[in-house]
């Protein structure tokens, strides 16, 4: 939320066993029906409210808002916010920008390829001179939950006598040994050779589990998809030098080269072992700040805040004039 006065809030060598192999960490997406369209739809309005006047404790009808979305964002989607927000809360402006370009801004940069990965899906865009290159972009649907999936799937298979005799794992569970024990491995062939060792985890019942290859195989699903029924996806590394491919020779130099930069950003990019693994595939640099998994809400108080994007900003008056559809001709 950011007012005229410049007050602002800016509002992821052994291979599995076959029986791992052979269960998607996917369920299909579900599609909605009108009732439940709808129903969505008011979860929304109550979880808006409740950021708006519970969490951040301001009044979004007096100021404007700049929103992170989707690199490919719909435009019904992304029309359907702009009513919800002008309408419900009258808020006085909307700004809707990739995370990517955010994180890049956060960065200081105006060049640059940028790695996001979420809880759902692991997207690839290159930035040229702050332009989006949209056509280049790739999105992986690989993210943070197939991670957590394959990490349950394998304490199930490898630790079923020592943990789920003892602890039924709820997801909550999971998620902590994820977000606190997994890791990348440099080498998964050689990593899987090494003897095993086993690190310790307490589990809420205070009992103590002992985990181990686990740990680094369940992130193995970033670059070796299809091994986890992750289909028609190719791994991390593969994208990333498939889109360089597609880049004109000109952009290339700029993005590509050794002076170029990798961007890494979003929760799931916080693995340790993640930039040493992709900088030996890459001559460019990779670069991984610390706050990366902010770096979007970083880059957007930034962003929110420079004059020269006053034009960049939805109105509640031009929203009234020409409908939802307007907010879109105003998209970076």
């Amino acid at each position: 939320m950011t007012s005229e006065k410049s007050r602002g809030i800016i509002a992821q060598l052994a291979l599995p066993s076959q029986r791992l192999q052979n269960r998607p960490l996917r369920r299909k997406t579900k599609v909605l029906t009108e009732e439940e369209k709808e129903k969505k739809k008011e979860q929304i309005n109550r979880v808006l409210h409740t950021l708006f006047y519970n969490e951040l404790r301001v009044c979004p009808d007096e100021g404007s808002l700049l929103l992170t979305e989707h690199i490919f964002t719909d435009t019904k989607t992304r029309a359907e916010m702009a009513s919800l927000l002008f309408d419900e809360f009258e808020t006085k402006a909307l700004m809707f920008v990739p995370q990517e370009f955010l994180a890049l801004v956060a960065n200081g940069r105006e060049d640059g390829i940028v790695i996001n990965m979420g809880h759902t899906y692991t997207s690839i865009v290159p930035i040229w001179k702050l332009n989006i290159l949209r056509d280049k972009a790739v999105v992986l649907p690989v993210g943070g939950q197939d991670v957590t999936k394959a990490l349950e799937l394998y304490l199930k298979h490898q630790r079923a006598k020592q943990v789920y005799s003892i602890h039924d794992f709820d997801q909550l569970v999971v998620e902590q040994i994820k977000e606190s024990k997994a890791y990348v491995a440099l080498n998964y062939e050689v990593e899987m050779r090494k003897p095993e060792e086993l690190v310790e985890f307490e589990l809420p019942d205070s009992q103590i589990v002992k985990l181990g290859r686990e740990l680094f195989k369940c992130t193995e699903c970033y670059f070796k998809p299809e091994i986890f029924g992750i289909k028609d996806t190719q791994g991390l590394v593969e994208s990333v030098n498939g889109l360089i491919d597609t880049l004109e020779e000109g952009i290339k130099r700029d993005l590509a080269d050794q002076s170029a930069s990798l961007f890494l950003t979003g929760s799931s990019s916080m693995f340790p072992g993640l930039v040493e693994r992709l900088q030996k595939h890459f001559s460019m640099r990779v670069r991984a700040t610390s706050e990366r998994k902010l770096s979007s809400w970083i880059g957007g108080s930034i962003w929110a805040e420079l004059s020269q994007n006053k034009n960049s900003w939805t109105t509640k008056e031009e929203y009234d004039e020409f409908g939802p559809s307007v907010v879109h001709s105003k998209c970076i």
